[in-house]
């Protein structure tokens, strides 16, 4: 018999971090195929532009010669922050939209359903996606302080939109009256996972950071005359893109955590998983 895990209860910090590695450890497989039907294509480009946005900044006697184009590089920039959101509202989306009919049908989800519901709220999605970018780029801009404050319930978004079927704007005026009394519990478990995630990402930076250094010493005469284009070559170049794709791949048990830490703060404020039950058990008799 499948092991079912039931989000719609409340969990300690503990209990969120243990139950969301347990998920992704019963259900990785179809979830990464679901994943490759679609965030795939997103996910190229992304590491398309990323890779070429290196290639551009490696060629260091161009850009402080004056006779490079700076509009290629804001152009890449600006390509490079588009595919970024639309990406993640993609990696969200399908993953967020996974859990919703794994919950709906006791852990039973169909490829082809799921692809619907992504594609229907995809417009939803991208919107929220950059609506949040914006609102976080102006808390930031204004003060550090501010920008940390609704990173908080900004993150939540995604899953108000996903599992209420709510619109962009909603769910981010949904976002705050959820975080209301629990800013700091849902700040620390957002917190403990980015630095679980952190650490795996320097992980697997390893073998950059090794190439960077061995670069460093051999190119010592080119660098110590101020060009620093010796260090970035193809090989640092395709390091440098697996790091990258491996680090956006593993955001996505990011998005596992927040579905759990939405369900904690709604059962919380709703106890809707609690009536549930009840329901349930009075069916049963």
């Amino acid at each position: 018999m499948k092991e079912l895990i039931h989000f719609k209860k409340q969990r300690e910090l503990g209990d969120i971090l243990s139950d969301t590695f347990k998920f992704l450890r019963l259900e990785y497989k179809p979830l990464f195929k679901a994943l490759m039907r679609n965030a795939a294509i997103p996910f190229i480009i992304l590491i398309a532009i990323s890779a070429y946005f290196n290639t551009l900044i490696s060629d260091f006697s161009e850009l402080t010669s004056g006779n490079f184009d700076v509009s290629v590089i804001l152009f890449s920039i600006l390509g490079m922050f588009i595919a970024l959101l639309f990406y993640y509202a993609i990696l969200y989306g399908t993953i967020l939209n996974y859990i919703k009919l794994y919950i709906q049908n006791d852990g039973n989800v169909n490829p082809h359903v799921l692809n619907t519901n992504v594609r229907n709220s995809l417009g939803n999605l991208t919107g929220l996606s950059f609506l949040s970018a914006m609102l976080l780029m102006a808390g930031f801009m204004l003060c550090i302080l501010p920008g940390i404050y609704i990173s908080v319930p900004l993150s939540l978004t995604f899953a108000i939109l996903v599992f209420n079927n709510k619109s962009a704007v909603d769910a981010i005026s949904d976002s705050f009256r959820l975080i209301k009394g629990e800013w700091w519990m849902t700040f620390a478990t957002i917190l403990v996972m980015g630095l679980l995630l952190y650490v795996a990402n320097i992980v697997f930076s390893v073998p950059v950071i090794i190439y960077s250094l061995v670069k460093t010493f051999t190119s010592a005469d080119q660098i110590s005359q101020g060009d620093v284009s010796s260090m970035i070559d193809w090989v640092y170049i395709t390091l440098n893109a697996i790091s990258t794709a491996i680090q956006y791949i593993l955001a996505g048990i990011y998005a596992i955590a927040i579905a759990f830490i939405y369900f904690n703060l709604n059962e919380k404020i709703n106890q809707t998983g609690t009536f549930e039950t009840i329901d349930s058990i009075g069916s049963d008799l």
